[in-house]
């Protein structure tokens, strides 16, 4: 038997997707956009697993001033196949399920438009992600922000900011668990819209640490959304995270690939 929400493919990520916030024209009236996303896969038979991923997206606009916030969940598990009698051969099914994926994880931002296509921002976020080896990740940041591009179907900006990271690390093998990192921060984002109904958007980060330069992480996440109705899309989304400097003993590059319903609740 096989219920889904929506297919989820996933592997542990190291950063919030919820990067970058557009440059808007200043509103003279206050705005408010909420939207939410769901999707998830329930499997027994044969295989037996689930998933299941939420977000949620918010943003306020008024005069000169922009608030945005996103919070999301990542979680699975699987029972799997295992020898019992030492043949060599797995063939009994675990009682329990094992978790392999769980990701929380948060991000405020707030803008100051200094023109239609210029800001300052600040934001913070955190996550946590053990089987990426994070405990707990925060960071603040501090940037720039300019829309280059503002026509109909099309937007293209970019951001240059500083980010400071605190990272603590899961388990008691490393030694130290923790440490900050300081970081030059560089996005660029595009978003189009091939007509009323169908959208493309692509963010792209990099993040070089100021003291070990070594250490480069990059952050890219593209998404393709279709229009159902008024208040309802659905959207495939594939976010990739590289860390030249990863967690002692894990990898260094994490890819998700998601499928989600969306729905627009103001």
């Amino acid at each position: 038997m096989l219920f889904a929400l929506g297919l989820l493919a996933t592997a542990s990520a190291e950063d919030s997707t919820f990067a970058g916030t557009a440059g808007p024209e200043t509103k003279e009236k206050p705005e408010t956009h909420v939207t939410g996303e769901l999707g998830g896969a329930f499997a027994t038979g044969n295989s037996n697993y689930y998933t299941v991923n939420g977000l949620l997206n918010a943003s306020h606009q008024f005069d000169k001033n922009k608030f945005t916030f996103g919070a999301g969940v990542n979680i699975g598990g699987a029972r799997a196949l295992v020898d019992t009698d030492g043949d060599g051969v797995a063939e009994t099914l675990q009682d329990e399920y094992t978790e392999n994926v769980r990701r929380i994880f948060g991000e405020g931002r707030y803008d100051r438009f200094l023109s239609d296509k210029d800001s300052l921002y600040v934001l913070a976020g955190a996550f946590h992600d053990r089987f990426a080896g994070y405990d707990l990740r925060s960071h603040e940041q501090v940037g720039y922000s300019r829309l280059l591009v503002k026509t109909e179907p099309t937007e293209f900006k970019t951001e240059l900011g500083f980010d400071v990271a605190q990272e603590n690390y899961y388990g008691n093998e490393l030694d130290p668990d923790y440490q900050n990192i300081l970081a030059a921060r560089i996005l660029l984002g595009l978003s189009h819209k091939f007509n009323d109904k169908v959208s493309f958007a692509d963010t792209f980060e990099l993040y070089e640490n100021v003291i070990d330069f070594e250490d480069v992480r990059i952050l890219n996440t593209a998404a393709l959304t279709s229009t159902l109705s008024g208040k309802f899309s659905i959207k495939v989304s594939h976010a990739l995270i590289f860390d030249n400097v990863p967690v002692d003993g894990l990898k260094p590059l994490d890819q998700t690939t998601m499928v989600t319903l969306v729905a627009t609740l103001l």
